[in-house]
């Protein structure tokens, strides 16, 4: 576990006494904070999250908001520093800003795993504007930072637009502008290739499955900056520790519907 009770009794002192988000610095995620992520918290109630390990909760933005709940994340955020989770890359055909998409803005579907997905187009305006309005949503419901999902359509042109990996570090230096302006951290989801392109502009990084995918080893200059790395693997349990690198491992199942799992 990368984690000491000095930096713990030291991150909960200073949310006891924070003022409010407007009023805040960007807040920081050192290297070996504790954490948990719960995204489909459907059947997960406030007094549940309210116990995860840790001092940081990664939650789903708009599963919460968009039912109407004001509450969850100003509660959480009395005693946690809240991750805001959203799809930035992805459309989803159920958001009620799905509408506000043009044809043009969004491309190939995601895959059978994530039905009514589709890439989205990082050069287009429309998508930022959309992306603009969800971190300024992220601020007003309380959130201490986002984490923008699928960022990666360059990786084996995924999305088919066939843009250069400039163009998502670009998409990520925008949002990381807006969440900035907004008193908001913000971390690069996955990428691995797009580290170095944005280090300077993230907060932490969340990575899924690096164990699983033998690439834990990568995240060394995020761990060299002092940066977080929030890492999440679903098939097995791996606590293994990675020379150079400083890991905030939870074992989950893939909906990631609960509480608890850390290393």
């Amino acid at each position: 576990m990368h984690y000491s009770t000095i930096l713990a009794l030291a991150g909960a002192a200073s949310l006891a006494n924070a003022s409010p988000l407007e009023n805040r610095a960007v807040a920081k995620f050192p290297a070996g904070t504790v954490w948990d992520i719960v995204l489909n918290s459907e059947n997960t109630d406030l007094a549940t999250l309210k116990k995860a390990p840790g001092t940081v909760i990664d939650i789903d933005l708009l599963d919460l908001t968009e039912a109407g709940d004001t509450t969850t994340i100003k509660e959480l955020a009395k005693t946690k520093q809240v991750i805001c989770y959203f799809s930035a890359g992805s459309r989803e055909n159920w958001r009620k800003d799905a509408k506000d998409f043009g044809s043009s803005d969004f491309g190939k579907p995601l895959g059978k795993e994530w039905p009514g997905e589709n890439w989205v187009n990082v050069k287009s305006e429309t998508a930022r504007v959309i992306m603009k309005k969800r971190i300024e949503a992220a601020a007003k419901a309380g959130c201490s930072a986002i984490d923008p999902d699928n960022v990666d359509g360059f990786d084996g042109n995924q999305d088919g637009y066939g843009y250069p990996r400039s163009a998502y570090a670009d998409y990520v230096k925008y949002m990381a502008d807006v969440a900035r302006n907004n008193n908001l951290a913000i971390g690069l989801k996955n990428s691995l290739d797009m580290i170095l392109d944005v280090l300077s502009d993230i907060q932490f990084a969340v990575n899924e499955e690096c164990h699983e995918q033998e690439e834990c080893d990568r995240y060394a200059p995020v761990t060299k900056a002092g940066l977080a790395v929030f890492n999440i693997e679903y098939k097995e349990k791996n606590c293994s520790a990675v020379p150079g690198v400083t890991l905030s491992s939870v074992f989950k199942p893939m909906d990631l519907n609960a509480i608890g799992g850390q290393c």
